[in-house]
């Protein structure tokens, strides 16, 4: 997490609505703030978020930046796009736990989406408009060691982001998904084995939204102890999803 200043923190913790219906009022800025298709001056200002970093393909961060204009310090991907990670301001969730709110705690931990961890991304072209913005789910809290734990999805539900994504951009799984075959090793984890791609154009809006879930076992993975059958493994599975959301000229 972020390290607000004591000042801060003792302000936010003053300030705190007393009432619920109050609460219901703060937000922070999310990806969902960012402008596709506009220039870097049209974006939130970049202290509303926290950890600006060159991205790695909605994976972790890499090289540190100071804002949007630096996207030229990072390394272009195949597209040519230059992808720069954030976090959301988590100064709420430092508030949430000092007065032992577990409610507000789970609303405001880290950089999440309605209630899954994420990476998100943001992805600017050579001129330096925002061509996309990307959101991976993030395995890392799963592994978070605090006095109180966030009530968040947990690593095996984050395929089910996916299908909360298509829904959001009204995609019909009918005829703008398609079923992947597995690999070779890989295979169910149970009954359950989801490998599924989703792309929808939406011309009245100017943007392309890409899809992408995963639920099953890689090769080498297994439910069971190969050594002692009868001891169940803990995970060993792939379970993730992508979202993607490009300007349609791109």
């Amino acid at each position: 997490m972020a390290n607000p200043t004591a000042a801060s923190l003792l302000v936010a913790l003053i300030c705190w609505p007393s009432v619920a219906g109050g609460a219901d009022d703060l937000r922070r800025a999310t990806v969902w703030d960012l402008k596709i298709g506009q220039p870097v001056a049209a974006q939130p200002a970049p202290d509303e978020f926290r950890g600006l970093a060159c991205g790695s393909n909605g994976g972790p961060p890499r090289r540190r930046l100071v804002g949007w204009s630096d996207y030229m310090d990072c390394r272009p991907e195949a597209s040519g796009l230059r992808e720069i990670y954030f976090e959301y301001d988590d100064e709420y969730e430092y508030v949430a736990r000092a007065r032992d709110l577990p409610r507000e705690i789970a609303r405001w931990s880290g950089t999440t989406e309605a209630g899954f961890p994420v990476i998100v991304s943001a992805l600017f072209d050579e001129t330096g408009m925002l061509a996309a913005i990307r959101i991976v789910t993030d395995p890392r809290p799963d592994h978070r060691n605090e006095v109180a734990d966030a009530d968040l999805r947990k690593r095996a539900d984050a395929h089910l982001f996916g299908q909360l994504m298509a829904a959001r951009f009204d995609i019909d799984p009918a005829t703008q998904c398609r079923a992947q075959p597995a690999a070779e090793g890989e295979s169910a984890v149970g009954s359950i084995f989801v490998k599924q791609s989703c792309e929808a154009t939406d011309s009245g809006r100017g943007r392309k939204v890409i899809v992408a879930a995963n639920f099953f076992r890689k090769r080498g993975q297994s439910g069971t102890n190969p050594q002692l059958p009868t001891q169940l493994t803990q995970g060993q599975f792939e379970s993730s999803a992508r979202v993607e959301i490009h300007r349609l000229d791109r």
